[in-house]
């Protein structure tokens, strides 16, 4: 669920447009470390966890059909490490950009 807020907070403070929690799509997974695409997290994240490894995503098509994607993976910090993607690609620092303006 926290996934869902996520996205939702994210997108207003980037694009100030309000996203409806019931609009937004939400995936909850586990994977073993071989599953996990390296370009999307890289192995020094998850080496130290525990499998299966947890993870969360939360999706959302803007009006211009624009597709946000943020992964979530539990690493045992107090924030889990985030991935996110526009249009299927991975956006370095995606959210950071905001919160430190």
């Amino acid at each position: 669920m926290n996934t869902i807020i996520r996205i939702s907070e994210v997108l207003f403070q980037k694009y100030g447009f309000y996203v409806p929690l019931v609009e937004i799509g939400y995936e909850s997974y586990t994977f073993y470390k071989e599953e996990i695409d390296e370009a999307l997290v890289p192995a020094s994240v998850i080496e130290h966890l525990e499998e299966p490894i947890l993870t969360e995503s939360a999706s959302y098509i803007d009006l211009e059909g624009n597709y946000y994607l943020v992964i979530q993976v539990e690493t045992g910090a107090v924030e889990p490490y985030e991935v996110w993607l526009v249009n299927d690609e991975v956006v370095p620092h995606f959210a950071k950009q905001e919160e430190e303006e």
